[in-house]
């Protein structure tokens, strides 16, 4: 069986064109490319009434015409028609299959489709209500197929749609809170377009549900056509550890794009419980990983002598000894860092079966912003199909003090706060560690600070900002032997 390479389209970084020059399904696959831009439509098109429709109407055409595209090849490949009547039955028991039938008929021959828009608001004050709000969407995918919803208690108010955020921020003043707790929550307002058909599930979920079965579809057909998917795993550690090539038995995300992982980011708008500020003020940016430039810094010796990375220490990075590892040797290169005099910077790393995926660096101006950014890196860590992630930065910590409402004061506002760099790391085993490398600036500000570094401490757990992670992978925080299992070794 021959492999083909996976080829990036220009338009989109998560488009690919799939099928080799004279393809006999690619037809079929120009069609789904065709749902996929009409998807990013109505993404892009959330917020105005109009001009959703509009998209929605024309990527539930595109879907439906991947099948007729497909059925038209039958006749060029071999085994086709007892292959497509076993997918058929597949299709035919997947009640969302059956929804996007009904609503091509419907638009086609009747009317626009009956959709209805909703509105939820959710105040989060801490990651772990963030954490809530990204396992109810994760929730979603697993029920889809069935079309089944569970009956999940929600920490969110269903509010009418033709409410203004101002509206909305009035009535949540009403909601007794202690005053560091309202400085630093942050309100989801999620909006939802649904069809009255199936209104349980947001639109944008069933069109991506759809798209990800017939990608699959598509990719069995290219199997009948002897023809495999492959995927490279990046790895930015050093150039002499091997990259895999990983041949894909199943496809990611059950077929759906990395930028259908979560449809949260087109949906929700976040508002400061504060003062009614939008909360923008935070950003992601990806770091390219430069082989010749980090050889030049490692020649320099401005961060010292580096470690090397132990591979066989930390394995594929799901156990808490491995994870330990992979703190710990974040820690000492943080530790080269701190002592040239420079701001370290907030950052995320991903791993994919023990090769990084990615990684991102970070910034924002509040606690708000911290929630937004948690958000994003447990979407980041679904659309690379990550199984580890870790994250590094700079913080306070201080004593727990309480205020006369009952709160507790912010490290940050602490009269005894500390400065240490924190390091977190979770897998989607339910392994988890962390560790915290104290340190004391003597004198001077980055890029020019002189500091004193302290002892380094391993932590058995980690910081809220990665709870929405593990959420979003639905991994639970593990009690008893399940915890105890998740500290062993290999």
């Amino acid at each position: 069986m021959s492999e083909y390479t996976i080829k990036r389209a220009p338009w989109c970084e998560h488009e690919y064109k799939h099928c080799p020059s004279g393809c006999l399904i690619e037809t079929a696959e120009n069609r789904l490319r065709e749902a996929h831009r009409r998807w990013h439509d109505c993404a892009d098109s959330y917020h105005s009434p109009e001009d959703f429709r509009d998209g929605l109407n024309s990527a539930i055409q595109a879907l439906r015409n991947v099948t007729f595209a497909l059925q038209s090849a039958k006749s060029k490949i071999e085994g086709f028609d007892l292959w497509y009547t076993e997918e058929q039955k597949l299709m035919r028991a997947d009640p969302v299959l059956r929804w996007i039938v009904d609503s091509r008929n419907t638009i086609v021959k009747q009317d626009d489709l009956k959709t209805l828009s909703q509105l939820k608001v959710t105040v989060v004050p801490s990651y772990d209500v963030e954490a809530d709000s990204v396992a109810s969407e994760q929730m979603t995918w697993a029920e889809l197929p069935n079309a089944k919803p569970s009956a999940v208690v929600h920490t969110t108010l269903d509010a009418p749609v033709d409410l203004t955020i101002e509206e909305v921020l009035a009535e949540l003043s009403h909601v007794d809170l202690p005053m560091s707790v309202r400085q630093q929550a942050t309100a989801l307002f999620e909006h939802r377009w649904v069809d009255e058909k199936m209104s349980s599930y947001e639109l944008l979920a069933l069109l991506a549900h759809v798209y990800g079965h017939l990608n699959s579809l598509l990719t069995r057909c290219h199997e009948l056509l002897n023809m495999r998917r492959v995927r490279i795993q990046l790895s930015a550690l050093d150039e002499e550890y091997p990259t895999p090539v990983e041949v894909l038995e199943e496809l990611p995300l059950n077929g759906r794009l990395p930028c259908m992982a979560s449809t949260r980011q087109y949906r929700i708008t976040r508002i400061r419980l504060s003062d009614g500020s939008e909360v923008k003020e935070f950003r992601n940016w990806q770091v390219k990983y430069d082989s010749g430039a980090a050889k030049e810094t490692a020649e320099s010796g401005i961060y010292g002598v580096q470690p090397k990375f132990d591979h066989d220490a930390v394995g594929e990075m799901q156990t808490a000894t491995q994870l330990s590892a992979l703190v710990a040797h974040y820690a000492e290169i943080a530790r080269g860092i701190l002592l040239s005099g420079q701001d370290h910077g907030w950052f995320s790393y991903f791993y994919r079966e023990g090769s990084m995926a990615d990684a991102l660096l970070h910034a924002t101006v509040d606690r708000q912003g911290k929630h937004a950014i948690a958000s994003e890196i447990s979407r980041k860590a679904l659309e690379l199909g990550a199984d580890t992630v870790v994250t590094i930065g700079e913080a306070w910590t201080s004593t727990l003090q309480q205020t006369p409402d009952g709160s507790y004061v912010s490290p940050s506002l602490h009269p005894e706060k500390c400065e240490v760099l924190m390091v977190d790391a979770v897998s989607k085993s339910g392994a988890t560690a962390g560790g915290i490398l104290s340190f004391r600036t003597v004198q001077g500000e980055p890029p020019h600070r002189e500091v004193e570094i302290g002892e380094y401490t391993a932590q058995s757990g980690t910081t809220g900002i990665l709870l929405p992670t593990r959420a979003a992978w639905g991994v639970s925080v593990l009690t008893g032997e399940a915890f105890w299992r998740a500290q062993t070794t290999d």
